[in-house]
């Protein structure tokens, strides 16, 4: 197994980060911060959660951590991953093939989480991902932190990078 890498989350586009069926007052970007913010689905819909990442650079995933909002009986059952796939919607999320498709324990998803291998083969030069909670059954899916682990596929940082004047 390849090693885990560290965390990735400067690599995070903010400004791009995108959510189908997320509760306006509980966004996308609060699953992506350190505090006891959280991601939810609309009530009003129903539980499933598509979640758009861009990163900044090329990167390798090799892991990630899903941990549940407050309640446990929100917390999500299962992710599909994609890579590559901006456009996806709901029925492509459900129908399609994932790229890695991870069952989440509840042990997994408290506390301090347990980082998830990912197939490393499969997202070596990932610019993209696109996360799918799938319906879980309840009124709501909680995500209180996603986590991606890894490396630059590059090893320099386009944000940090200046010209030199000679």
């Amino acid at each position: 197994m390849a090693k885990l890498g560290g965390p990735l989350d400067e690599f995070i586009d903010m400004s791009l980060l995108e959510c189908l069926n997320q509760d306006e007052a509980h966004p996308a970007t609060n699953a992506f911060s350190g505090d006891d913010a959280y991601l939810a689905s609309d009530k009003g819909v129903d539980s499933e959660l598509l979640v758009k990442v861009q990163f900044r650079q090329p990167i390798k995933l090799s892991g990630i951590k899903i941990l549940a909002g407050p309640e446990d009986t929100t917390a999500p059952q299962s992710i599909k991953v994609f890579q590559g796939k901006d456009h996806i919607g709901f029925a492509e999320a459900g129908d399609e093939e994932p790229t890695q498709e991870l069952v989440l324990e509840p042990g997994s998803v408290q506390r301090d989480g347990v980082i998830l291998p990912m197939r490393f083969v499969k997202f070596q030069c990932v610019r993209s991902l696109q996360i799918y909670f799938p319906d879980s059954g309840n009124d709501q899916t909680q995500v209180k932190r996603i986590q991606f682990f890894g490396e630059p596929a590059e090893k320099m940082d386009m944000k940090e990078w200046k010209p030199l004047k000679c």
